[in-house]
C-alpha cells in the first residue's frame, strides 16, 4: 500500500510542477491583477460617487450660508446709513466686521472645497481610464493564458489519467487524508520515518511515540501530531 501511495506521489508531483508553472507564469499574473482591479471598480466608483455627493451637499449649505449672511450684511449696512445714535452705529459696525469675517471663512471653505471636488473628479478620469486599461489587458492575457494552459492540456489528462489507475490500488480512507492535504497546498505528503529506531517524522523530525511507531512496524501509515504530513516505515 506504501509503495503504491509513494507511486501516485511521485506522479503527483509532476502535475504539482504543471500547476505551479501555470500558477507562477506571467500571463497568469497579468490576467489576475487586471482581474482583481476590474472586480473593485463598482465599489471604488461607489465611494467617489459618495465623496462628491458628500462634498456637493457640502458646498451647496456653505453657499446657503455665505448668501445669507450675505443679506444680514445688506440689511446692516442700511440700517448703518440711516443710524445716527453713535453707540449703535458702533455695534453695527462691529457686526458688520464679524459677518465679513464668517463670510471670508465660509469662502475660504468652499475654496477648499472646490479643490476636493475636482480631485475628485481627476480621480474619476483616472479610474475610467485605468478600468479601460485594465480590460484590455484581462483580455489579452486571458487569451495567453488559456494558450499556456492549452499546451499542457495533453500532458496534465496523461498524468490525471495514471494516477487515477494508481489510486485504484490505494486504500480509500488514507487516499482520502492524502487529497485533503493535496488540497491544503501541503506536499510533498508522504515522508519516511526517520532515525534509528524509526522513531522522528521525516519532515518535521518531531519524536514519534511508541504507539505509533509500533503501527508503523505493522506497515501502517501515521499522521505526524506536529506537522500534519503522512509518515511511513521503510521495509
Amino acid at each position: 500500500m506504501v509503495k503504491e501511495l509513494l507511486a501516485y506521489q511521485e506522479e503527483d508531483a509532476l502535475l504539482r510542477a504543471i500547476e505551479q508553472e501555470l500558477q507562477g507564469s506571467e500571463e497568469r499574473k497579468k490576467m489576475a491583477q487586471a482581474r482583481k482591479f476590474l472586480e473593485g471598480v463598482d465599489e471604488n466608483l461607489a465611494a467617489l460617487d459618495k465623496k462628491a455627493k458628500d462634498l456637493a451637499g457640502l458646498y451647496e449649505s456653505i453657499s446657503a450660508k455665505h448668501k445669507e449672511l450675505g443679506e444680514t450684511l445688506k440689511e446692516i449696512a442700511g440700517a448703518v446709513e440711516g443710524c445716527e445714535d453713535e453707540n449703535a452705529a458702533s455695534y453695527l459696525q462691529k457686526k458688520t466686521e464679524e459677518l465679513l469675517g464668517r463670510m471670508n471663512a465660509l469662502q475660504a471653505q468652499a475654496s477648499a472645497l472646490t479643490e476636493d471636488i475636482n480631485a475628485v473628479l481627476r480621480s474619476y478620469q483616472k479610474l475610467k481610464v485605468n478600468t479601460k486599461a485594465m480590460q484590455a489587458q484581462y483580455k489579452e492575457f486571458k487569451v495567453k493564458y488559456d494558450e499556456l494552459k492549452t499546451g499542457r492540456e495533453e500532458e496534465r489528462k496523461a498524468i490525471e489519467s495514471k494516477l487515477a489507475a494508481l489510486e485504484k490500488s490505494v486504500d480509500g480512507a488514507l487516499m482520502e487524508k492524502y487529497k485533503a492535504k493535496r488540497k491544503d497546498k501541503m506536499f510533498p505528503i508522504l515522508f519516511e520515518a526517520k532515525g534509528e529506531k524509526s522513531n522522528m517524522c521525516g519532515k518535521c523530525l518531531m519524536e514519534i511515540s511508541m504507539a505509533d511507531v509500533n503501527k508503523l512496524k505493522g506497515g501502517e501509515v501515521i499522521e505526524c501530531d506536529n506537522c500534519r504530513c503522512l509518515i511511513y516505515k521503510k521495509d
